[in-house]
This record gives structure tokens, C-alpha cells and sequence, in this order.
């Protein structure tokens, strides 16, 4: 059997092979006399139209399947090695959606300590914040050219971000992108809002405290003489 493997694996395209008899005898360790037994022993048992013939030690044979014609005979190629096409990083566009993200990677890593993490949804609010800038900054000035207009957008952006600490504890801590968005016109409203500083909080709740003490002070017996 594994001589008729050999010799099937030694067909062309065309079925046929010459092959040198002392070949398949130093590889299988078989005497001249015993190989042609077994050649034509299997040319009967495997069923196949064969043409074969030895002439000085070498076997020619053809082989034909008795109802297609040729026999098909899968031929193992040296099979190429595969070749993976690494992944390149392409270098960030120059924009502005990339100016602003940039912008709030920096926020980020100063509030968090680490940078931001942008998917699609935190993608999709940036893009609605950098529109809702544009428009407020056409409501100011409709003339502005395309690069004007990015440069006062990005300037706003940094304007919210760097006056971050200003708004209160409930609007501090909502950094993320998508936060921001749904709540961007009272984040503004409160950046807007005019500070109060240490002094005047003070003096606030000196008043505050002193209009709590007249109001609870019984007055009744002021104007009686005793």
C-alpha cells in the first residue's frame, strides 16, 4: 500500500510518471522481483485503467479512471508563507473636533489622572457641543470666516474647561463628554454667574445671621415703663 502511495504522489498533471525502480526499492527496502510483484498486484486491486510497463529498470505509468478517463491526483505545493499586514496608526487630523479632544484629553488627566476615553457616544457629543458652540458664537457675529469661527469655538471650549472649579459640586463632577453635552446651557449659565468672594460671603451671612436674630427677638416689653 505505501508503494502505490508513492508512486500515486510521484503523477503529473497528467497521470503519468517514470519512476527508477532501485528508488522505491532503497525506500522501502523491497527486492527488484518482490516491487514488480507488488506493482502488479495493486494495478488489479485499486480498480483503475492503468497503463504500465518496465523498460531498464524503470516503471512508466499512466493511470485512467475506468469511467472519467484521468484520475485525479492532488499534488501538495510548497504552500506560501502568510504575510499579516500590521496595523499603522494614522497620524490625528489637524481639525478642530481633534483640537477639542485634545483640549479635554488635558482636562481629563488633571481631574481624573488619566485620559479620556472616547466611543461612539462621547464622540457623538463632542461633535453636538462643537455645533452648539458654532451657533453661539454666529449669534454673536454671523460675519465670521470658517477659521475664525473654529478658533472662537476652540476658545470657548477652553474657556468651560479651565473655569471647571467654578461651577458647583453637582456639575464638577459630571466630566463626562455626554454629561456635559445635555447639560451644556446651565453649565454656561453658571460659569456667567457673578462670584462672590470671601469677604462678601462673609458680610452675606453677618446679615443673614443678624435678620435671623431680629426676627426671633421678643420686642413686647420695649416702650413700658416699670
Amino acid at each position: 500500500m505505501l508503494v502505490w502511495t508513492y508512486i500515486f504522489s510521484r503523477l503529473d498533471e497528467n497521470n503519468k510518471a517514470i519512476i527508477y525502480i532501485f528508488e522505491i526499492m532503497t525506500k522501502y527496502n523491497v527486492p527488484k522481483s518482490t516491487m514488480k510483484r507488488i506493482v502488479n498486484y495493486g494495478s488489479d486491486y485499486n480498480g483503475f485503467v492503468m497503463d504500465y510497463s518496465w523498460i531498464s529498470n524503470y516503471l512508466n505509468i499512466s493511470v485512467k479512471d475506468n469511467a472519467d478517463g484521468l484520475v485525479v491526483v492532488e499534488k501538495k505545493t510548497k504552500s506560501k508563507p502568510k504575510t499579516t499586514s500590521k496595523r499603522t496608526l494614522k497620524p490625528a487630523i489637524n481639525t478642530l473636533y481633534s483640537k477639542m479632544i485634545e483640549e479635554y484629553d488635558i482636562f481629563c488627566q488633571d481631574k481624573t489622572g488619566v485620559g479620556c476615553k472616547i466611543d461612539g457616544a462621547q464622540g457623538k457629543s463632542m461633535k453636538r457641543i462643537m455645533k452648539f458652540l458654532e451657533t453661539q458664537c454666529k449669534k454673536k457675529d454671523n460675519q465670521l470666516e470658517n477659521n475664525e469661527l473654529e478658533e472662537k469655538v476652540l476658545i470657548g471650549w477652553q474657556y468651560i474647561l479651565c473655569n471647571w472649579d467654578k461651577l458647583d459640586d453637582f456639575n464638577r463632577g459630571r466630566i463626562k463628554l455626554t454629561e456635559i453635552d445635555s447639560n451644556m446651557l446651565n453649565i454656561l449659565s453658571k460659569l456667567k454667574e457673578q462670584p462672590i468672594n470671601k469677604k462678601q460671603k462673609q458680610r452675606n451671612e453677618q446679615i443673614s445671621k443678624a435678620v435671623r436674630g431680629a426676627t426671633t427677638t421678643d420686642y413686647s416689653g420695649l416702650g413700658t415703663r416699670k
